[in-house]
């Protein structure tokens, strides 16, 4: 199977920096489109200024992810996506779908299968919910 078009799914953490480094790694030929995606996670009511913050903050990190991007010679398959929901695995599963990608890559932080089952992650709801491949990197 040939990858065409990967998501990666960004947060700023050192987890995401991993699976965005993978996700470099794996393009060859420059051929794959590379879709970095950033979800704010709106909580409800977290009041306007509080929001900004956070769209600040986004911008912050997908510029982080940009710059390494274009540094690799990636700029022409380069595709950014910011977007924001109560659930970030919920987008990026939205997102995944309607932009056809045949592989998703997250970070994750590693919690123990207890864990994941009662809080839940992200990579783990990502990766049973999703229609395409995912890779986890750790």
């Amino acid at each position: 199977m040939e990858i065409s078009k990967i998501l990666i799914a960004v947060d700023g953490s050192k987890y995401s920096d991993k699976a965005f480094e993978y996700a470099i790694s794996i393009i060859q030929n420059h051929k794959q489109q590379l879709l970095i995606v950033h979800v704010i996670e709106n909580l409800g009511n977290i009041g306007y200024s509080n929001f900004n913050q956070l769209k600040q903050d986004s911008q912050i990190i997908l510029q982080k992810y940009i710059t390494k991007a274009e540094s690799k010679g990636l700029k022409s398959s380069l595709r950014i996506i910011e977007d924001e929901g109560n659930s970030p695995a919920e987008k990026i599963l939205d997102i995944s779908e309607k932009e056809k990608v045949d592989t998703i890559i997250v970070g994750t932080k590693g919690q123990k299968p207890s864990e994941q089952f009662l809080l839940g992650s992200t990579s783990y709801k990502v990766a049973h919910y999703s229609k395409c491949t995912v890779i986890i990197v750790k």
